[in-house]
């Protein structure tokens, strides 16, 4: 079914359930004819239409299957459900009456007067049972281009039994059609009156199921993508003469940014202050760009709202930077974990808008609201973008300095239970993720953090919190958690306890979340990481520590971990450190994660390992 790779994320990725360990076929339902078909224009206006009949095989699709939802943008098209059904095993039909097709507002689009022409109809069928097939025909009517004069489209197949999905285009013969397709066979384009019909049948195959934080399917899966457009330069163009107009520099902008960099010298100074004000004072509306059309609204106009989407933010970002002396240009990225970049131009995985600041060599986006400026979200990293005011394109930064150090101080009593405190310091761009968080918790949240972390490592207790500065956006973050644990151990008696390096430990949770896959057949994220852990027990008098772990090193090429256990006067420090990094960017093979594998043993098993105590009574 034509998608956006988001809507593949959401409808496809995350709800298909897997019948077996490498396969996550839907077999609850079967496609029995899937068919597409665009007549194009020259204009890039088009008409397309859609044939779905589908059989349903149990009572989880009956249960899911009883409508289905048709989104459309009302201002640039209309959608008209042509024909209807539930078809009985019997052959009867139960065609569907006007009155079951509801037409309703976008919900995402609730709210927010600028985005209501998204709208959707509903096709509720009657009478459905195991057994029957279900039947629809729509027709959408683009009048007007997304971009003028191109056309384009993408899709992905069908995680279900599939007897026949077809994709037909029908465009003038002098409008070239460029493609990229895996998994779908093209038939011989055919040309006839000016008109040249190009078709692609999917060729049914298993669907491998999708493994734990692997990267986007876009970037490995089947998927057929074409469009009109011969290369990115001519994308970033065409997105270019939409998007230029909305980021002029109003009297309104002028004062605003004049306001917000009153006093402040340095270029780099001053576009983060400005980023630092959109983040925290516009609102973001949810709409992925391609959805809803590409066109931003007027800075001015995102100004005196206070909210808008990415293409909003970043019409405003750069307005307010050329006021204040700097010059940007939008950037198209992908804001999921797709870091393919296909041959074939188009905003298949484009689906999201930042600024680039050439001078500085420094990426924005003003729609993260717990990143601060000079800093990207995760998965923005790695990424070949398209700078539309120069159509060329440009990558982000691989990774970005971060670093997290935990210290973990345990005094343990005579009978096992323990006074603690626990020390997080946050620097580089983990700073502001870890105190925005803390700044939208409740007074009840604080309250019982401590607790749930001593429950969810098995003990009883309680303590508080201390949370450090809370405003500003500085790059470095400090909190504490203290307390009094009653039974961290139990004494006396011969215990072996727990090399933890705390109630929070980075290191531990990335090294088990590397342990979800024991193999991999897909590329996955791997984000660069650096954590430092010390912890330091004190035991109390009369316990002897009997026996400590070896110290150990891992050198590979994505990893790097050392860990050490020192006998102190009265008790054991504790020291761990792990880098991960891939170079070049966020996105490993499997190739990378079978090299790895040896290494990851070597760190879960150290992070698990105990010392030895006693204490006679």
């Amino acid at each position: 079914m034509r998608t956006s790779l988001l809507a593949l994320l959401l409808c496809t990725a995350l709800h298909l359930p897997a019948h077996a360990n490498d396969d996550a076929t839907d077999r609850s339902i079967t496609v029995l004819r899937e068919t597409h078909h665009a007549l194009v224009q020259k204009d890039g206006s088009y008409l397309y239409t859609l044939e779905y009949l589908t059989q349903l095989n149990d009572a989880r699709a009956v249960q899911n299957s009883g409508q289905r939802s048709y989104s459309f943008n009302a201002t640039h098209e209309t959608l008209d459900i042509v024909e209807a059904y539930t078809e009985k095993p019997d052959g009867r039909r139960i065609v569907v009456p006007p009155e079951q097709i509801k037409l309703q507002q976008e919900p995402a689009y609730r709210g927010a007067a600028m985005f209501q022409d998204m709208q959707v109809k509903v096709v509720v069928y009657s009478d459905i049972a195991i057994g029957d097939k279900l039947y629809t025909k729509v027709r959408t009517n683009r009048k007007k281009a997304q971009f003028d004069g191109h056309f384009a489209d993408s899709t992905y197949p069908p995680f279900k039994p599939t007897h026949q999905y077809t994709l037909t285009y029908d465009l003038p013969a002098d409008m070239p059609l460029y493609s990229e397709a895996d998994g779908f066979a093209a038939q011989p384009p055919q040309t006839a009156n000016g008109r040249t019909l190009y078709r692609w049948d999917y060729t049914p195959s298993n669907n491998p199921r999708i493994e734990a934080a692997t990267v986007d399917y876009w970037d490995y899966g089947r998927h057929l993508v074409v469009s009109t457009m011969k290369d990115y330069a001519t994308l970033g163009e065409a997105y270019d003469r939409t998007a230029a107009p909305a980021a002029a520099v109003t009297p309104a902008i002028e004062a605003r940014a004049k306001d917000i960099t009153a006093g402040i010298t340095g270029e780099r100074e001053r576009a983060i202050a400005i980023n630092e004000w959109v983040r925290k004072n516009i609102r973001y509306v949810g709409i992925y760009l391609g959805n809803g059309g590409v066109v931003p609204h007027s800075a001015d106009s995102v100004l005196s709202n206070r909210y808008g989407d990415c293409k909003d933010h970043t019409a405003l970002m750069e307005a307010l930077l050329r006021a204040a002396g700097i010059e940007a240009t939008p950037v198209l990225i992908p804001a999921n974990a797709a870091f393919r970049l296909a041959p074939v131009a188009s905003l298949a995985t484009f689906n999201h808008a930042i600024n680039y600041i050439p001078s500085l060599d420094l990426y924005l986006d003003s729609t993260a609201e717990n990143i601060a400026g000079g800093f990207l979200p995760a998965n923005e990293l790695g990424k070949q973008v398209i700078l539309t005011r120069s159509h060329t394109l440009g990558r982000t930064p691989a990774s970005q300095p971060s670093t997290v150090r935990n210290r973990y101080d345990v005094t343990i009593d005579a009978d096992g239970g323990a006074d603690f405190k626990f020390t997080r310091r946050d620097t580089g761009w983990w700073a502001e993720p870890s105190r925005w968080g803390h700044s939208r918790w409740r007074e009840e949240d604080r309250a019982r953090t401590v607790e749930n972390l001593l429950k969810g490592a098995g003990m009883k207790g309680s303590g508080k919190v201390e949370l450090g500065i809370l405003t500003g956006n500085a790059p470095d973050y400090r909190y504490s958690y203290s307390g009094h644990t009653e039974n961290l151990t139990y004494l006396p008696g011969t215990v072996g306890i727990g090399t933890w390096t705390g109630l929070e430990s980075n290191i531990s949770q990335t090294a088990f979340n590397m342990t979800s896959e024991s193999k991999r057949t897909q590329p996955f994220v791997c984000y660069a990481a650096d954590f430092e852990e010390e912890a330091n027990y004190h035991f109390p008098a009369g316990a002897t520590l009997l026996a400590v772990p070896d110290d150990v090193t891992v050198n590979g090429p994505v990893l790097q971990y050392r860990s050490r256990y020192e006998r102190t006067a009265d008790g054991i420090r504790i020291v761990r450190s792990m880098k991960m990094e891939k170079a070049g960017g966020p996105k490993c093979t499997p190739e990378d994660f079978a090299a790895m594998q040896a290494d990851v043993r070597t760190i879960v098993r150290d992070v698990r390992t105990q010392f030895i105590l006693q204490k006679k009574i």
